[in-house]
């Protein structure tokens, strides 16, 4: 039996068979559209929320668990665990982070290690690490072991993506001004990077099929690359496009290919790619 919990949120997009496979366990971030509330992959698919967002109506917006949620979790699995590994995104854009850690400071210290991480990602960029890491737990790794593989991966993992339209960023306020700046000149489609759990600028493109090559071009730089994952919102054709073109370098069934879930979809909308890439070990 696995020593160590693994636990998340639904900005790591993860795919629900592996979340079973693997007993992660994925609190939801909430989505409000006008007066309804939905839990993020519970009460909403990916596919009603993209429906919903090109019917128009209430713009959406999303709110973090409260700390009771993180904190009833913690008291759980710290009495079946020898430890808990909660592994979130980055704090710069949500409180999901800050929920968790107040959470676990509420627990008296007589309950197992609780450990809040910060992964400085989000979307498959945080779901490779959680998946690494449940992998590890699940293989009988003790909680420093697994806190070793974590913190390497975080170091090593690597996002870049593209919206359609960065009127969602703006709106979500998840831009810092110089990004914004980028994205509004002439209607250009800026590729941007997660640079230490921001969002800063990577590389000007100004079509879509040049910021799919600008994908496919980050991926190519890496000397090693040891796992790719593909993220998407509404564009499943764009996908096998980049994955021909990973093929020859990267074989492109060990590929992983996933929606980005309601709670990213509210602020990157539809039309929006982005990859993934772990190093691996040198």
């Amino acid at each position: 039996m696995a020593r160590v919990k693994i636990m998340t949120d639904s900005t790591a997009d993860l795919p629900a068979d592996l979340v079973q496979e693997l007993n992660i366990t994925v609190v939801p971030s909430y989505i409000h559209f006008g007066d309804q509330t939905f839990r993020a992959g519970v009460d909403i698919t990916n596919e009603q929320f993209y429906r919903r967002l090109a019917e128009g109506g209430p713009y959406p917006y999303t709110s973090s668990p409260p700390p009771s949620v993180f904190e009833q979790y913690y008291r759980q699995f710290s009495r079946e665990y020898e430890g808990v590994l909660s592994i979130h995104l980055s704090h710069k854009f949500s409180s999901i982070f800050k929920s968790a850690t107040m959470a676990r400071d509420k627990l008296p210290a007589s309950l197992t290690r609780v450990e809040v991480i910060d992964s400085t990602s989000t979307s498959l960029g945080l779901g490779l690490i959680v998946l690494a890491a449940a992998r590890a737990a699940q293989a009988g790794g003790s909680v420093e072991e697994v806190h070793r593989i974590v913190m390497h991966m975080i170091q090593h993992t690597h996002v870049v993506f593209f919206v359609d339209s960065i009127e969602y960023l703006e709106r979500s306020g998840r831009l810092s001004q110089a990004t914004a700046m980028l994205g509004s000149m002439q209607r250009i489609k800026p590729l941007l990077i997660l640079d230490e759990g921001e969002i800063v600028p990577y590389d000007r493109t100004r079509t879509r099929a040049k910021a799919i090559e600008g994908l496919f071009t980050f991926i190519e730089d890496f000397p090693n690359v040891e796992q790719v994952a593909i993220m998407h919102s509404t564009t499943p054709d764009d996908v096998e496009k980049l994955l021909e073109k990973i093929d020859p370098i990267f074989p492109r069934e060990r590929v992983m290919v996933a929606e980005y879930g309601p709670t990213l979809g509210v602020h990157l909308g539809p039309n929006t790619m982005g990859v993934a890439v772990y190093e691996g070990y040198e």
